[in-house]
């Protein structure tokens, strides 16, 4: 506004036959005129030129608001697959339990072909182990977020469950609790567990045998370290919401450079609305998180006074997303 009158000004006094005392009188009125009418026109304008910025960085703009509103966050939320990580996987090493490593990398080779899954753990196995197709597969049970395992069940071999420990396990987790841990400092676990029967109705089939376990790492993005020091910067609070083990969502974050990445808990242990609101002033690495307690979470900061913006790249964060103040969708490169 301010430059917008000095031209105004400019342009009174510069006119032929004018004096100073008209061009201010002119220039005074032609600014009274654009208050409150041109302040919108002019706002609007700065937004639009914030969109084209933004595009010019691969960044499309779907709320014109949304620049305002980015400028006032100061809680970010980040899901770390595909977010601080580039959404790819690979597989380190097959870890031996009752069956043997050769017999292990068949079976992985024969659920990647079956599987009609396309999430980053599947895809991993897949680039690992591939050949040709030697198994009948008779039920497919696909993975989603909220029971964390898939399964296939194969005619004369039974059915092989890939998953997370605790998901898949249950109650006999206890038992290989502690190997599980050690290598969950650094990779992140995924157990291999097969039965003689075929699902129930979807769910785990019963006498279920651990066979193994997958250690598969996080590639981090490059650009994740410099990003995450520029929000610390402005101020802005980092939060990593994970369905992950919350152990090795914490070593990523720590490779990644998020501050108090050492506090983390696993949400599978909160069960109330206060429990839930000490978490999210206690904590910054959040894991096991379902989508219904992602969004929750992001209530629960709102709540507390924060403008929240959350980032996510799957299906799994799309709650969050829609209740958050802020949404940023994650594209994923092929």
């Amino acid at each position: 506004m301010f430059l917008c009158g000095i031209l105004l000004f400019l342009n009174q006094f510069n006119l032929e036959g004018n004096c100073l005392k008209n061009a201010v009188v002119n220039t005074v009125a032609a600014i009274i005129g654009m208050i409150p009418e041109g302040l919108i026109l002019l706002t609007s304008t700065v937004l639009a030129v914030s969109v084209i910025r933004l595009s010019k960085r691969k960044v499309l703009v779907q709320e014109l608001y949304c620049i305002e509103t980015l400028a006032r966050v100061d809680t970010l939320c980040l899901d770390k697959t595909g977010t601080i990580t580039e959404g790819k996987m690979e597989v380190n090493d097959i870890i031996e339990i009752s069956e043997a490593k050769e017999n292990l990398e068949e079976i992985l080779e024969q659920i990647s072909i079956a599987s009609e899954d396309n999430n980053s753990t599947i895809e991993a196995i897949r680039n690992k182990y591939n050949g040709r197709r030697k198994w009948e597969a008779i039920t497919k049970i696909p993975f989603s977020s909220q029971k964390k395992w898939s399964g296939i069940c194969f005619k004369d071999k039974g059915s092989f469950i890939i998953g997370a420990p605790e998901f898949v396990l249950k109650e006999s987790y206890k038992n290989y609790k502690d190997i599980i841990e050690k290598y969950s400092n650094d990779y992140r676990v995924i157990v291999i567990a097969h039965s003689e029967e075929n699902f129930n109705e979807k769910e785990l089939p019963n006498n279920l045998e651990l066979l193994g376990l997958i250690l598969i790492s996080d590639i981090i993005r490059k650009e994740a370290n410099e990003t995450l020091k520029y929000f610390k910067n402005q101020g802005v609070d980092i939060k990593i919401i994970s369905g992950d083990n919350p152990i090795t969502v914490s070593k990523i974050a720590k490779r990644a450079g998020v501050e108090n990445s050492e506090k983390y808990i696993d949400m599978q242990t909160v069960e109330t609305k206060e429990q839930l609101k000490e978490a999210i002033s206690n904590y910054t690495i959040f894991g096991r998180v379902t989508p219904v307690q992602k969004k929750e979470l992001v209530m629960a900061l709102k709540e507390a006074g924060h403008t929240v913006a959350m980032t996510g790249d799957g299906v799994n964060d799309v709650l969050a997303l829609k209740e958050a103040d802020c949404s940023i969708a994650m594209a994923s490169r092929k």
